[in-house]
């Protein structure tokens, strides 16, 4: 379930990735193969447990449990979604821009997404006593991953930071009315840097930190975590090569930085000096290797020294805020 979770994320961003590069003028494309491949794959393997349960006369509950039973729910929630989409483009057409992120059938089959992916991590979170080993976390791992793509699929406005030098606006020395027009887009432009810079953090801690509550996490959890959680909207986002690889490398830093805490203990169960530390470093050192690799290998950065010292600092603060939320609610007992 969670490869076919992550399949069908694949295939989603695989599609908006053909979109954006392509002019799409017919529904069957190897991306929509992709994509509903999976969405079939889940389909059957909640399909095929309930067969076998029948056989065995357990009725629906007894059948996918707690866990898969609310993915069985997403499933008729995607459905629902996806026929009042289809209603809604026969007869108000097709959304573009931030109408096709806002649209309210597009919601509802989000939503059924996010119900159906999700069943690895609830399965986990059921079992006791929890999974132990990286080998046990991994499905709830890259469930995880999955459901951090899908939000990021919901906020993909502000996921790219564009500080590479060449993406930046040049506003002259001469004040003239060009200057005040660069002026302002310039400051939007710093804006919009540093809101997805925040929502970045904010997206892949809050991630973290719910796995860090739930399970005794091992060394490596974490790289594997974001590496996954960011390659594939990197991919679908990127102008070039340098792009994805700028982004595949912060995640693994800030995965090597995580996954150091947990090397001696689960960063949640230390002190909170500790927790707090984790929470602040590593989104913080995600954000300076962005900023490192797009000064080293992609042409410098429009950024000045005091706004990419700031963007670092609020990275790591605003998910220092979060953790005092995170670190107020004990432990379930099945992990302490």
């Amino acid at each position: 379930m969670a490869l076919a979770g992550y399949w069908t994320i694949a295939g989603l961003y695989t599609d908006a990735g053909w979109h954006i590069r392509h002019d799409v003028d017919t529904f069957f494309t190897w991306a929509h193969a992709l994509l509903y491949s999976g969405l079939l794959l889940l389909l059957y393997l909640i399909g095929a447990r309930l067969s076998a349960a029948r056989r065995r006369n357990e009725n629906f509950w007894e059948a996918l449990g707690p866990a898969y039973s609310w993915s069985a729910l997403g499933v008729l929630v995607f459905l629902l979604g996806g026929a009042a989409d289809m209603i809604n483009h026969l007869f108000f057409g097709f959304e573009a821009g931030f109408d096709a992120l806002l649209s309210p059938t597009h919601q509802v089959i989000g939503a059924g997404v996010l119900l159906i992916i999700s069943g690895p991590i609830r399965s986990a979170i059921s079992q006791a006593p929890r999974p132990a080993t990286l080998s046990q976390q991994l499905p709830a791992i890259i469930s995880a991953a999955a459901i951090l793509e899908l939000m990021h699929w919901g906020t993909q406005v502000f996921f790219r930071a564009d500080a590479a030098r060449v993406l930046g606006v040049v506003v002259p020395h001469e004040l003239d009315a060009n200057a005040l027009t660069l002026m302002t887009i310039h400051f939007y432009q710093q804006g919009g840097s540093l809101i997805a810079v925040i929502l970045q953090s904010l997206l892949m801690m809050g991630t973290a930190f719910y796995l860090v509550r739930n399970f005794r996490l091992r060394p490596g959890a974490l790289t594997i975590l974001f590496v996954l959680g960011n390659g594939l909207i990197a991919v679908t986002h990127s102008l070039g090569r340098l792009d994805i690889v700028c982004v595949l490398a912060a995640s693994i830093a800030a995965g090597i930085a995580g996954d150091a805490f947990l090397a001696r203990t689960p960063a949640y169960f230390l002190s909170r000096l500790t927790f707090a530390s984790f929470a602040f470093a590593v989104p913080a050192i995600y954000t300076a290797a962005l900023l490192l690799f797009t000064i080293a290998f992609m042409g410098g950065t429009w950024w000045d020294p005091i706004f990419a010292i700031g963007a670092v600092f609020y990275a790591g603060l605003f998910s220092l805020l979060l953790s005092f939320v995170v670190s107020a609610m004990p432990p379930p007992a099945s992990v302490g």
